[in-house]
Order: C-alpha cells, then structure tokens, then sequence
C-alpha cells in the first residue's frame, strides 16, 4: 500500500469512528432491539468503532424473530413510529420476508448512496433511465428510480409491461440506462432476438444490474455486453442494509461504499475475521471466499450492525487501479450462503451453474432441479437450445463444463423449444425436492 493510499484509508477510518459514534449514542439510547444485545454483550453504554468486534452479529433470523415477537415492525426503531414515512418488505427468497421503515433522512441516505453508484456507473443528468421492475413491496430499483430522479435523469417506468412493451418504449424513448436484474436483461436479449430488435445498434450505453448475483460473473457480463453493445455494472444492496456496492468499471471489480458502510468479512462456518485478499486466485470452491458483514452508518431510524448479510465474496484490499481508497469485491457478489448445497462432497452454488451454462453458450433457458438425499443432493439440468443451435453439441459443452470446473457428472436434458418458462430471477431457475420420507 503507498503512503498516499495509506493516508487515505486513514482519514477513511476517522470519518467511519466519528459517524458509527454518533449513531450509536442515539441508537444506545433508543432503539430496543440493539439496546437489548449490547447490553447483554456487556455494553452498558454507547460502543465506539473499535468496540465493533466485541458487539454481537445481527442476522436475519434475528430481526425476523423480533418481527414475530413485536409484531407487525419489530423493535429495531430508533424513532416514534410517526417518525416514518416509507415501509418495503424484502423479497422472501431465503424465507419470511421482513418489513422495514425509513424516516425521511434515513430514505434520503439511500438515495445518496445510490447517486454514488451512478458516479461510479458513468450516469449524468442527460441519460435516459428507463427502470425494468414492477414497483411492489420490495424495495427493488425504487431507491435507484428516485435517485435518478435526483440526479436529473428522464427516469422511465417499465412496471407492469411485458417484455416487448419495454423492449418497444427503450427503442421509441430513447433509453440511454437499463435498470434491471442480470437475469431479465438476459431475458429481454432473448426476446429482442425473436422480435428482430438490435439492441446493439440502439440508444442504451450502459446497463446497471442489482437484485442477485450475476452482473460480476464474466461469462454473464461479456453476454449482456455484447448483446445489448454496452457498458455493463454491477451492483449490490439489501433492503435490511442500503445500496453498498459501487462499479468503477476496472474488470468485474465492486466497491464498498465504505463512507457509509463498515465491513467485515468472515469464515462462512465458523463466524471468525479474515483480512481481506491481496491477490485473488479464481477458483471455484476455493477457500478465497468468505462472507460479508456490513454495519450501515446513516440509516439510524432503522440501522443494522455487524449484519451478517449470508453474501459470498472474494473481498480484495484497497488497492484498484480505478484509485478508490475503498476494499473491493472480485467478481462482486458470488452466491448467497444458505443457497449452497453439496452434490458428492462438492459445494456448490446456484451462481456457480449459472455461470458454466452461460459459458457454454447457446442455451435459450434452463432449469435445475436439485434432489436433496438426507444430508446429500442431487443435480438435473434441463436446457433449452437456442434457435439454430445444434441441441446435442449445446448438451455436450455443458456437461463437458461440469466435469471440468466442477468436477461433477451432472444429467442434462433437453427441453423442446419455448418448453421452460422465462424468468426474472434466477432463484426461480432452481427447484428444490426434499424427500417425502426418510432414506436409509
């Protein structure tokens, strides 16, 4: 690390310890849930940033069962209730989905956080943002559609439109930025291959894709590149946690805002730090990845500390050659711990076979049904060829990648054309079969 990079993360540190101090007098004072495991972590008075590695993790089994026991918002409120004035709900997709309040400070520090994404992403206030997402409960692109707004962007709602509605008003508007999850960008290739629209040749110059890991895998972001002739960023957030994750467009390289976040990152098993990498060695499965842990610093109506956010990277020291003095993710956001399942003493992640197929190329869609057999699993791919394609060769390079990066003999069926449905999210890609009774 120069001595200049040094001096940075230094007045970073400072900056970090005066804001986490301010917060934690407040929420010490008056938030319930936090009050209660600090104190009984022996914390009888407002903790200081280097106090942070004594303070309990917060995961979301622990919010979730505060929710249940101070139903419906839970006690996680620093404020009276009419203090806020906006309530989302996380998706659900790794179980009962939570409800969550911002006052309007604490809504304005997530629009903020992500201007700061648009920085990193290349946005002005010429383009043209047209937002692909349905506007629900969950906080999805809501944050990003207002802060565009923000930043003074035509902002353009795509919700409650087919595809080929929002593919036809990209074109006739004139959209400059996609907002999308990676997976429906794909879906909407697809769709603008069998409608006749060149993407390529359009008005879009960069895509920014959140929702789920996918944007940072290169065999998925050299597609979407080409595909739609672009630019293509990733980035991360939660609703619990805020919009962390910054592209500064060097590789698949992701920021942490860490002006407004606090990181850690653990051993998946055993909750233990880990310093963060100085060189990064691209293996599947290796012992390169850890999880993240993220302390927000100005969402105090509604905070979250030591967060155990279940995200799997590969967190990288301060050092990118964009110059930020911030740690950053290789490859961004990897999986999502609790979707890790293990086929033959193999781990592996949904992202991981999402990647191998995307690889290999010319397939249309997939489905993977996994098979759980007590404590093991079983994986089944069923793929659909791309029009023209060659629907064994297709097979073969898939199987082929299995075996290679992953070391595993995987059954993969082909599916007719337009057999598998389309999908928004690629969760929705994986079927899970327990068994119906116990096997011996």
């Amino acid at each position: 690390m120069t001595d200049r990079l040094a001096r940075r993360r230094q007045r970073l540190r400072a900056r970090q310890a005066d804001r986490f101090a301010r917060m934690a007098d407040q929420v010490h004072v008056h938030n319930p849930f936090y009050r209660s495991k600090w104190r009984a972590a022996g914390f009888d008075s407002p903790p200081t940033l280097d106090d942070l590695g004594g303070l309990p993790y917060t995961t979301k089994e622990d919010l979730a069962a505060d929710q249940e026991a101070n139903a419906p918002w839970g006690s996680n409120l620093t404020f009276p209730f009419d203090a806020y004035v906006r309530v989302h709900r996380t998706s659900g997709t790794t179980g009962r989905p939570l409800r969550w309040l911002d006052t309007p400070a604490s809504w304005q520090w997530f629009l903020d956080c992500w201007l700061a994404v648009y920085e990193g992403a290349g946005v002005t206030p010429a383009d043209r943002v047209f937002a692909a997402f349905g506007f629900g409960p969950f906080i999805g692109f809501w944050t990003a559609f207002e802060a565009a707004q923000q930043l003074g962007c035509l902002v353009q709602p795509g919700g409650h439109l087919s595809t080929e509605q929002r593919l036809h008003m990209m074109q006739d508007d004139g959209s400059t930025v996609l907002l999308s999850t990676p997976t429906y960008a794909l879906r909407m290739l697809e769709s603008a291959r069998r409608l006749g629209i060149d993407l390529a040749g359009g008005d879009v110059e960069r895509t920014i894709h959140a929702g789920e890991p996918g944007a940072g895998v290169p065999a998925v972001k050299q597609r979407l590149a080409a595909g739609f002739g672009v630019e293509v960023f990733d980035h991360a957030g939660a609703t619990e946690v805020g919009a962390w994750g910054i592209p500064c467009g060097v590789g698949e390289h992701l920021h942490v805002l860490e002006d407004e976040f606090i990181v850690e990152w653990i051993d998946r098993e055993t909750g233990a730090a880990r310093e963060p990498l100085e060189a990064v060695a691209r293996e599947a499965g290796g012992d390169d990845l850890g999880e993240l842990v993220l302390t927000n610093l100005g969402r105090i109506g509604s905070p979250v500390v030591r967060y155990r956010t279940g995200d799997v990277a590969r967190l990288c020291a301060a050092g990118c050659p964009c110059g930020r003095p911030t740690v950053y993710l290789d490859g961004g956001v990897i999986a999502r711990a609790d979707d890790m399942f293990i086929v033959r003493g193999v781990n592996v992640y949904p992202s991981a076979i999402d990647a191998l197929i995307r690889e290999a190329g010319g397939v249309a869609e997939y489905r993977a049904t996994v098979r759980r057999r007590s404590q093991m699993a079983e994986v089944e791919v069923e793929i659909e060829p791309e029009s023209g394609q060659d629907a064994g060769s297709v097979r073969n390079r898939v199987q082929d990648l299995f075996e290679e990066r992953l070391s595993l003999r995987v059954p993969v069926r082909i599916a007719g054309s337009g057999a598998l449905p389309r999908f928004e999210l690629k969760a929705d890609r994986f079927r899970f079969e327990e068994p119906s009774s116990p096997v011996d």
